[in-house]
């Protein structure tokens, strides 16, 4: 799984640590075609004197992504809602194609649609558990029912920080957390994010509803500074 996908810190309700060996066989996916619905939190504060003017920016997401290994291609909707000074709600679509070296990113409100640069897209996972990323514990949750691996990677690019996933030892995703800083906008900014994965289901559902590019998007405006994509 990619390293920029499965991000962050493990939850620690409800676990227990257990102490074993440290190299840890590391996993795949189980499954070629499947879906998955994941949802958490991410607050962000403008680092030095600008942090001290706005303070923080907090906003909720739930993804509704689909994953097709088979073809080569991804496509997830993303419902934001954003705290700040005033409130906001954003819907975006992102397709990953196979063969492109974009994404296409929609914005549903405004009916606009953007490319998007892949190599800074962090949405589209490995079918395995990156080598990149380090073997910390195995937990378990309730009596030893379900055994859950967690690995963490510190890195520079594409935003300096910690990431960090869980996934249960068939390899179902579990969480993900981001801890570091992003230049999004170009204004630095401190990132905390964590999110929960749910509803893995085999299969999917509607695939035209995922992967269909609108007609209005033959009138896309090419995204140079790649500010779609948030706080990344």
């Amino acid at each position: 799984m990619s390293v920029c996908h499965y991000l962050a810190a493990i939850f620690c309700v409800g676990l227990s640590v257990l102490v074993i060996d440290a190299s840890a066989q590391k996993c795949c996916l189980p499954d070629d075609v499947f879906s998955v619905r994941k949802g958490g939190v991410t607050a962000t504060t403008r680092t030095g004197f600008l942090g001290l003017l706005f303070g923080q920016t907090s906003l909720t997401e739930e993804h509704d992504s689909v994953y097709d290994f088979t073809n080569n291609r991804f496509a997830t909707f993303i419902t934001r809602i954003i705290f700040a000074a005033t409130y906001a709600e954003q819907h975006v679509q992102v397709i990953e194609q196979p063969g492109k070296d974009y994404v296409w990113v929609l914005d549903l409100d405004k009916q606009k649609c953007f490319k998007g640069a892949k190599e800074v897209y962090l949405f589209h996972l490995e079918r395995c558990v990156s080598d990149y990323l380090i073997y910390s514990n195995t937990y378990y949750w309730g009596n030893k029912e379900i055994f859950v691996d967690g690995y963490y990677y510190g890195m520079q690019d594409p935003a300096p920080g910690v990431y960090s996933i869980s996934v249960t030892q068939q390899c179902l995703p579990i969480s993900e957390t981001f801890i570091g800083k992003t230049n999004s906008w170009d204004v630095s900014q401190n990132v905390a994010s964590s999110m929960g994965f749910y509803n893995y289901t085999v299969g999917i559902e509607n695939p035209d509803k995922y992967f269909t590019v609108p007609d209005y998007c033959q009138t896309e405006v090419e995204q140079k500074d790649n500010s779609i994509f948030s706080w990344w």
